[in-house]
């Protein structure tokens, strides 16, 4: 399934460029004073064609309804989180996406909860 693939391939750029992540967490907590022109063009555009797959498979039955906008945001906060707070992932567990075994356990478990909450029941 497609979004499977996309939160393992958003937690790998988490383990892998976490200071992207964090840059542009901070860009957005000052009002993207600098990407507010690429966030109303290109991202939202990204956006709205990738809702407007989700609206496809929502209308097809292979996805409970939920609003798309509301799902992409959860699957970017979701794994954005393992870089953004990176610190506060380490703290707590004691481990980072840098440990193959925490890597893999946390794709799973996010996969798990994002797609059992958008199964058609």
């Amino acid at each position: 399934m497609a979004i499977r693939r996309y939160i393992r391939l958003k937690l790998e750029v988490s383990r892998d460029h976490p200071q992207a992540s964090r840059l542009f967490c901070l860009e957005m907590l000052q009002g993207a004073p600098l990407l507010k022109g690429e966030l109303a063009g290109d991202l939202k555009q990204l956006v709205d064609d990738k809702a407007a797959i989700i609206e496809r498979w929502i209308d097809e039955g292979r996805l409970a309804g939920v609003q798309p906008q509301h799902l992409i945001f959860m699957l970017w906060a979701t794994t954005q989180h393992y870089a953004n707070f990176a610190s506060q992932v380490e703290t707590v567990t004691g481990r980072t996406l840098k440990d193959p075994e925490f890597f893999d356990k946390t794709v799973s478990n996010v996969q798990r909860m994002i797609i059992e909450g958008i199964r058609v029941c």
